[in-house]
């Protein structure tokens, strides 16, 4: 009889790829505040760092969204 944790077994390689995904999804949400906060960390107009901020925290979100889905849900 199998059990939950005989099926999905994670290996080295899918923690490494569980914690960076979860590390870059991070990333993603920090240089999108960063940008909202403070445009001129890099030399981009105000007008495109709010939206293009906007668009990192939310596909950050969603990168987390699907790390989770994928490995910790059961």
């Amino acid at each position: 009889m199998k059990t939950e944790t005989d099926e999905y077994k994670m290996t080295g390689m899918d923690m490494v790829i569980k914690y960076f995904g979860l590390i870059m999804a991070a990333a993603y949400i920090g240089i999108g505040a960063a940008l909202i906060t403070r445009p001129d960390i890099i030399n981009i107009n105000g007008a495109y760092a709010l939206p293009l901020g906007i668009l990192l925290i939310a596909y950050g979100l969603f990168r987390a969204f699907k790390v989770y889905q994928r490995y910790f849900q059961k």
